[in-house]
Parts: structure tokens; sequence; C-alpha cells
């Protein structure tokens, strides 16, 4: 028998004695230079090795783009193009029509792709990419939807019925021709008014957009109650109504059973919760079975806030609910240990010791240089 001398090489490797899905797994954590240099090893290294090179294509930098669109040979190239499974681009980039038309021409292409985000802060528009895309296994899409992209969008979601988390924005109520394809949906993020296009019985978690103050809260929220998993509500608001108090008796007549509850602001409170406020919540919470976790929007720094206050709204939040065990309020994180609730964090702990002592008044402003 003759032995070549690549023969001879190759049965001295890693290559000779270990699986290939161990290899593969190995692979998987290298870094992009090492993938480059296995590529140049083996036909076996460079099979593997191609799959983690060309998985994601993240367009984080002005720089990135740029390089990505000057590789023409993306487009001759499907082969590579086969592989990318995530197509990124950063919310803050800027983008030109024509830097548009050029991605969707390569997107198009990515027959293997699962996850498609392209929710940008400026709105651009993907109707080409939305008319024509066909992914088969497309599971997380996010984009913007303009009016006149409404029935491409609507059209892209019946021909990916595997998308199981999706997000998109809009800032006015559209009104789309036909409901959705969304029998694996699980994760939902977007308009308050967006819940009705779907089928949302088998969502574990929904990030509502509170766009308007005038949508009715009980219509908006009723379609909740189909949602027997329902884990996660998170609730994103640009104004200061409705409260947090009146969309939380909301949630408590439809989606009881939540275990995590999130209010967040895009802008910073400028008053910190009062004990009134907090006794209004109160009243609503004894209806939740499950609840565990509750969040209040973050305040503003030189925010004027009572620790004695949160303290007591801490106790009678956990009196009208047992099962809460984690509370923000005022930006502050507690935890609650034996019914005793306790602030994580040293700084805090170290006020909290010194009100009780009387050393310091109940009244602390959060600043930025503030240290926990």
């Amino acid at each position: 028998m003759v032995i070549t001398r690549r023969a001879f090489k190759i049965s001295r490797s890693i290559i000779a004695w270990l699986p290939n899905e161990v290899l593969f797994f190995i692979i998987a954590y290298a870094a992009h230079p090492e993938l480059l240099s296995l590529c140049l090893t083996s036909r076996l290294m460079r099979e593997i090795s191609t799959r983690f090179l060309y998985r994601g294509v993240h367009l984080n930098t002005k720089k990135t783009l740029k390089r990505f669109l000057r590789v023409d040979r993306w487009c001759t190239s499907p082969p590579a193009l086969s592989h990318v499974q995530k197509f990124f681009v950063k919310q803050d980039l800027k983008l030109a029509e024509a830097h548009v038309t050029q991605i969707t021409r390569v997107v198009l292409l990515m027959t293997s792709l699962k996850h498609l985000l392209l929710y940008l802060a400026e709105p651009i528009e993907f109707h080409q990419l939305l008319q024509d895309g066909v992914f088969p296994n497309l599971v997380t899409f996010r984009c913007i939807v303009q009016p006149n992209t409404a029935s491409a969008f609507m059209g892209f979601l019946h021909r990916h019925p595997t998308i199981n988390n999706l997000t998109f924005a809009s800032e006015e109520s559209i009104q789309f021709p036909r409901r959705a394809d969304s029998t694996y949906l699980k994760i939902y993020e977007g308009p308050n008014w967006g819940l009705s296009l779907f089928d949302v019985s088998g969502l574990t978690s929904v990030s509502l957009m509170w766009y308007s103050d005038g949508v009715d809260i009980d219509c908006c929220l009723s379609q909740l109650t189909e949602a027997k998993d329902l884990e996660c509500i998170v609730i994103l608001t640009s104004t200061t109504t409705p409260t947090e108090a009146e969309i939380l008796a909301g949630i408590s007549r439809h989606a009881p059973h939540v275990k995590v509850l999130r209010f967040r602001s895009l802008v910073a409170k400028q008053v910190g919760l009062s004990l009134e406020q907090a006794v209004e919540i109160q009243g609503h919470l004894h209806k939740f079975s499950a609840l565990s976790t509750i969040e209040l929007p973050a305040v503003d720094y030189n925010t004027e806030f009572r620790l004695d206050h949160d303290m007591q709204a801490l106790k009678l939040w956990q009196d009208a609910c047992k099962t809460i065990s984690s509370a923000t309020l005022n930006s502050i994180i507690w935890q609650s240990v034996n019914g005793e609730w306790y602030c994580a964090n040293s700084g805090i702990k170290r006020l909290i010791t010194m009100m009780k002592e009387g050393v310091l008044g109940p009244t602390f402003v959060l600043v930025p240089a503030f240290e926990f």
C-alpha cells in the first residue's frame, strides 16, 4: 500500500479520529480569523467552517456597509449566500435608496435566512424585499411598516407562517386588508392596535407600543384572553395617559395569569411614584395569580423620591399579590426574600440603614454621579 504525504499528514491530524459532529461544535466557537485559516486546511474543514464564516451578516457602521456594498461577488456566488442565517442592519444606520436596492438584491439570495432584522430608526421602505422575499426557515422578522407597504408586509407574513418572533412599528394606525397567518407566533412587539391582525393564542411574550392615548384599553387588551401561555407583558408609552394603573386594570381583567409585567416610557418620568399612585396600583394586583415581577418606568435624574414611600408601596403590593418577588421603583430594583424587601445595591442599602437610624431624611434625589 502506498501512502502519500498528504494521506500521512491527515492520518496524524485531528480529522482522522474526531467525529464530524464534534468538529462542527468545536468550530462553532472559532473566531473570524480562525475560520478563514480553517478554510485553507482541508476540504472537510472548509465545508464546516464556511457555514459559520457566512452564518451572519451585520451592518453596524458605515464602514461595514460600504464593505458589504463593494463585494459584488455576493450576487454571483449563491453557495456562500446560502449559508447566511442572520441579516442585521443596525437601527441608527442611515441608508440611501441605492443602498436599499442593493441590499434587497443580495438578501433575496439568502435562501437559508432565519433572522431578518431591518428595524431602523428612520422609516426606510424595503418594499421589493417584502414583495418578493421567500425564506422557508425564517423565524425572526423586524421591520418598519408604512401605509404604502402594508399590503406587501401582510403578503410577506402570509408567505412565512414559520415566523415566531415578530417586531414591527408604524407611526400611524394602518388598515390592513386581512389578518396574518400567525400559527407559530410566540413573541410579538408592535403597536397596541396591531394585536388584532394576528392569532394570539400561542403568544408567550408581548411588547405593546402605546402610541395613542385615545385607544380603548379593554378593546386592545381583551384579545390577550386567548393567550393562555402568556408570561411577559411590556408596555411602552410615550405620553402620560393612560396611566400605569389604568393599563394594569385592563391587564388584570384579561391576562391575570401573566408572570412578568414591565412598564417603560420613551421619556423618563419627571416625578417619582407617589404613595397614592402605589395604592391605586395595589387595587388591581390582587387579581393576578402568578405575577412575580413588576417594573415601573425609570425616573429622570434630579427627580425627588422618598424611599420610605417606596418601601411602603412594596409592602402594600406584596400584601395584595403574594407571588411578587421583584419590583423596580424609581429606577431602583428591589428583591423580596422571605417577605422582606432588599435592594441588591450597596449604596442604596447604606441609605436605607441611615434613614432608619434617623441620620438621613426619607427624600432623595437620583443624580448621574450617584454610585450604587
